[in-house]
C-alpha cells in the first residue's frame, strides 16, 4: 500500500513538473508569436520542449507564417510596380498637358470674338481640371512609394499651421469667411515640416472647397498633440466611413475641382508621421481631428 502511494506521489510530482514545463513552453511560444506580429522578421518558431503535439502545432504555425510572409512579399512587389506605373503615367501625361495649356493661352491672347474666346476658356478650364487631377494622382503615388524615406527633425507645429492658414487667408477673405485659430504660442515636435504643411494645406483647402462657413482650427496639448478643423458642411450625404478613401467625392461632376485625393493624402502623411486622423459629424458640423504623440 505504501509502495503504491509512493509511486502515485512520484507520478503526480512528474505530472506537475511536466504541466509546469508545458505552460512555460506555451508562454514562450506565445511571446514568439507576438514578436512575429510586432516585428518584421523572417525567424520561425522553434521548439525547446520534447512533445510530439507541440511539434505538430509549431509546424502548422510555421507553415502559416511562411505562407503569410510569401503573400506579403508578393503584395509588396505588386504595390511597388503599381506605384512606379502610376508615377510614370502621371509624368508622361503632365508634359503634353502643360504644352496644351500653353497653346491655349496663345490662342486666347489673340483677338478672338467673344463667343470663341468663351469656348476656349471653357476648354482651358477643363485642361486645368485635368492637370489638377494628374498632379494629385502623381503626388499620391509619391506619398505611397516614398513613405519609408521620411526625414525627421525638430519643428514648430504652430508656425507651420500659421503658414498654411496664411496661404488660404485671401481665398477665405474674398468669400467673407474666416479661419479662426485657437492655439498655444509654440509647440515643438519631431516630425517632417513639408509633410505637416501638406496635411494642413489639404485640410484647409478641403474645407474651403466644400463649405461656405468659417473654419475653426484648434491646437492643444494634453496627453498628446491634438489639432481640430471644424466647419459647416453643405451636404448631408457625406459618408463618414469613406471620407479618407482614395478618390471618394460627392462632387460627381467634379465641377468644384475635387479629386478625392486631398484627404487620402492627409491620412497617409499623418500615419507616416505616427499620428492618427479621424472625422466626426454632429448635425451639419464636421470636425477632422489630428493627434500626434507629444515627444
Amino acid at each position: 500500500m505504501k509502495i503504491v502511494l509512493f509511486v502515485s506521489l512520484i507520478i503526480i510530482f512528474i505530472l506537475i513538473i511536466y504541466l509546469f514545463l508545458l505552460k512555460k513552453e506555451l508562454k514562450r511560444i506565445t511571446f514568439e508569436i507576438k514578436k512575429q506580429k510586432d516585428t518584421d522578421t523572417n525567424q520561425l518558431l522553434h521548439q525547446e520542449m520534447a512533445c510530439r503535439e507541440l511539434q505538430n502545432l509549431i509546424g502548422e504555425i510555421n507553415a502559416i507564417l511562411k505562407s503569410v510572409k510569401e503573400e506579403k512579399i508578393k503584395i509588396e512587389k505588386s504595390k511597388n510596380s503599381l506605384n512606379k506605373m502610376m508615377m510614370n503615367v502621371s509624368h508622361d501625361l503632365r508634359t503634353p498637358l502643360t504644352s496644351a495649356l500653353g497653346y491655349m493661352d496663345i490662342l486666347i491672347s489673340n483677338n478672338l470674338d467673344m463667343e470663341k474666346e468663351k469656348e476656349l476658356k471653357i476648354v482651358k478650364e477643363r485642361l486645368k481640371r485635368l492637370e489638377e487631377l494628374i498632379n494629385s494622382f502623381f503626388d499620391f503615388s509619391k506619398v505611397v512609394s516614398n513613405s519609408a524615406n521620411i526625414k525627421l527633425e525638430k519643428v514648430n507645429l504652430v508656425a507651420i499651421l500659421e503658414e498654411s492658414i496664411l496661404r488660404y487667408y485671401e481665398d477665405y477673405e474674398k468669400e467673407k469667411r474666416k479661419i479662426i485659430l485657437n492655439s498655444i504660442r509654440k509647440c515643438e515636435m519631431i516630425s517632417n515640416k513639408e509633410m505637416l504643411s501638406r496635411i494642413f494645406d489639404n485640410l484647409i483647402g478641403n474645407a474651403y472647397k466644400h463649405s461656405k462657413s468659417d473654419l475653426k482650427v484648434k491646437l492643444k496639448i494634453a496627453e498628446g498633440i491634438k489639432i481640430t478643423f471644424s466647419n459647416e458642411i453643405e451636404s448631408n450625404e457625406l459618408d463618414m466611413n469613406h471620407l479618407f478613401d482614395e478618390f471618394y467625392t460627392l462632387d460627381i461632376s467634379r465641377t468644384k475641382g475635387n479629386t478625392g485625393l486631398g484627404l487620402a493624402i492627409a491620412k497617409e502623411f499623418t500615419e507616416n508621421l505616427h499620428g492618427k486622423i479621424k472625422a466626426t459629424k454632429r448635425k451639419n458640423i464636421i470636425t477632422i481631428i489630428l493627434t500626434f504623440p507629444n515627444k
